[in-house]
């Protein structure tokens, strides 16, 4: 077998694979059986390209990452069936059925007794024991394939290679240089944030408590100007901004329907870039769904405008740290009032309003995910129990963020649990987005979204999949994201 014949076989069961989580994702009936059988055989052919390739190294990183996740997708299938019967609660309902992790933000947005939230959020942190378990085994698992395969990857790490290592060479990043960036950014961050969460009553009409988390402000915090936004259909006005600068929208699938197991975060799958590309959202309030479908359409376009004719590792294998660019560039929109304005929310005390309570968002976001970062770094680095990384979480957030929150949350978050890191990419991409949009909005002008020029620009850096040139636009400077929101 040739690289060509083994990137068509691995090509074809990422697609067949990621067809099948879409449907579980999604909340349709889905086959656990094929799920496992196609791992089994992805894990195979990943197998094959350890033993006979070396390069591209990309492929091999991924081969690795492929082969742990087919050995310990059985565990992976077991924590979403556990957060789906264990995480929940007896005495709350949304829709009509009890509160479960599937439908939790729903649940927070809606809500309007503190109460019954904390008693939610206190019964979902205890019963993390049921999930913990599961987790540690899994990510044990983890540890010990990138350990065992260690001689088949060139690394400058002493010693065995963990998943952490393999993160790093993906994002094209030192550890030391990668934590030094998150904790600056957390650091920088805090100080702006601790002053404006002091305000907490102007926004969310209450003192912040340890229960009141990221998500609960995301949809809280615009409760207030909801009403401006009721009108606005996301998918429409997305599709409308972007065709109108050269996006084509025909490989693209939206689903915005509410299913009682349809994954709580918004979320765009990759079926075959770039010509079936799905997104996937529900409801939780009318700002936020505004955000996150401008967020997950920023995924999709960028995955429908990478070229067809380019090598698979190339069309596929991109870094988490480049895949978020995009998602966060269109995001971005939904905070600028120029945009807004665009769009029909004209009322100049909304907007001045929307920008203060964005900012303050942004900040969350920097020592939430810092806090997330490094916690996840010092998990793989120090090779911590679920109990020492849950103590750990508590000190990180409490440094980072200021509140006393049980350590056991980040078994409740969507990725934290789930990823080998992620998160950092988050910030990483974050800066780069700032960066593109400076480069946009100078090249082209401060309503980049409306100059088809600008549009091909985009599709043009977009097309080149794991090829990007970042140095086109982004030398990974924090100051040009930060100095925007960081009032100190």
């Amino acid at each position: 077998m040739n690289l060509k014949e083994w990137c068509k076989i691995d090509e074809a069961l990422y697609t067949a694979e990621t067809n099948e989580q879409y449907l579980q994702f999604a909340g349709h009936d889905y086959d656990k059986k094929s799920i496992e059988n196609l791992s089994k055989m992805k894990y195979l052919v990943s197998e094959i390209f350890v033993r006979s390739f070396s390069q591209p190294r990309i492929l091999l990183l991924s081969s690795i990452e492929n082969i742990s996740d087919a050995m310990t997708k059985p565990l992976e299938l077991k924590l979403h069936e556990l957060r789906g019967s264990k995480i929940k609660s007896k005495d709350f309902k949304y829709g009509g059925k009890q509160v479960s992790w599937n439908t939790w933000r729903q649940f927070n947005s809606s809500e309007s007794d503190d109460k019954k939230r904390r008693l939610v959020f206190d019964d979902f942190v205890k019963k993390t024991k049921y999930i913990a378990p599961v987790i540690n085994l899994r990510f044990k698992k983890i540890r010990k394939i990138y350990s065992d395969l260690s001689g088949k990857v060139d690394h400058d790490q002493n010693g065995s290679f963990n998943p952490l290592d393999g993160y790093l060479i993906s994002e094209k990043i030192s550890q030391d240089r990668l934590k030094k960036l998150v904790s600056e950014m957390g650091a920088r961050a805090r100080t702006s944030f601790s002053s404006d969460l002091n305000s907490g009553t102007k926004l969310i009409g209450k003192e912040p408590e340890y229960y009141d988390d990221f998500y609960f402000f995301r949809n809280r915090i615009f409760q207030n100007m909801e009403r401006y936004f009721t009108k606005i259909n996301p998918v429409v006005t997305v599709k409308r901004t972007l065709g109108s600068i050269g996006f084509d929208f025909s490989k693209i699938h939206f689903d915005t329907d509410d299913r009682p197991n349809k994954y709580p975060s918004p979320i765009c799958f990759f079926v075959k870039i770039p010509d079936d590309i799905r997104v996937l959202y529900k409801s939780e309030s009318p700002y936020f769904n505004l955000s996150s479908c401008y967020h997950e359409t920023g995924h999709a376009i960028h995955a429908s405008s990478i070229k067809s004719e380019l090598n698979y590792w190339e069309k596929y294998k991109f870094s988490m740290g480049i895949a978020e660019i995009f998602s966060i560039l269109i995001e971005s929109l939904t905070r600028n009032p120029s945009y807004l304005k665009d769009i029909g929310i004209t009322n100049e005390k909304v907007l001045s309003e929307l920008v203060w309570r964005n900012k303050f968002m942004e900040l969350f976001f920097v020592v939430f995910y810092a806090a997330n970062s490094l916690m996840k770094m010092e998990y793989w680095n120090r090779d911590l129990s679920i109990y020492e990384a849950s103590r750990l979480y508590e000190k990180l957030i409490k440094k980072y963020m200021g509140l006393d929150v049980p350590g056991e949350y980040w078994m409740l978050h969507h990725i934290l649990p789930e990823a080998i890191m992620y998160v950092p990419s988050y910030m990483i991409a974050a800066i780069r987005a700032a960066e593109l949009e400076r480069y946009l909005s100078n090249r082209f002008s401060d309503k980049w979204w409306k100059e088809p020029s600008a549009g091909k620009k985009i599709r043009e850096i977009m097309a080149k999949g794991e090829r990007i040139n970042l140095e086109e636009f982004s030398k990974l400077d924090q100051n040009i994201f930060l100095k925007e929101i960081c009032s100190s």
